[in-house]
């Protein structure tokens, strides 16, 4: 009987022993991060703003456009400038990238803040309105337009 009572004893102790260590490998194996674990980087895209165009003082002649980076962001930049649009009807319509319009590809590198790019194009016959307004072209091709554009009438 005494052999029994110990037996039984150490049954018990090694049940808790082993119900011990299921629950601390159980806590152990949860989801956690640790200090050096190596995050994504967020990406964050360009933020830009189209500038008022300058037309020469006797009419006919586009000067200058300037597009304002609000925030660069940290994805690379293909390029970036300002599509345009002559129009006959005096419609408001958005110039886009990719499509007929044509576009000013800044040469300077982008950075925050206001950047002017000199240009000289004259107004086609029968045209009576310019719509323009900024771009980005992000790497892989995707394109961001500012959220705002102008139409200027002559």
């Amino acid at each position: 009987m005494v052999i029994n009572q110990k037996h039984f004893n150490c049954t018990r102790r090694f049940s808790w022993l082993i119900i011990l260590l299921a629950g601390i490998i159980t806590l152990s194996c949860t989801k956690h991060s640790h200090k050096n674990d190596v995050k994504p980087e967020e990406k964050i895209m360009p933020d830009i703003r189209t500038g008022q165009a300058i037309l020469h003082p006797l009419g006919g002649l586009v000067e200058k456009f300037n597009v304002n980076f609000e925030k660069i962001g940290n994805v690379p930049i293909e390029e970036y400038g300002m599509a345009y649009l002559f129009q006959v009807e005096p419609t408001f319509m958005e110039p886009v990238l990719d499509g007929p319009n044509p576009v000013v590809k800044f040469k300077g590198e982008p950075k925050q803040g206001s950047i002017t790019e000199t240009v000289n194009i004259g107004f086609p016959a029968g045209t009576h309105a310019v719509t323009f307004r900024a771009y980005v072209k992000i790497k892989g091709g995707e394109v961001l337009y500012a959220e705002n554009s102008f139409k200027i009438n002559y």
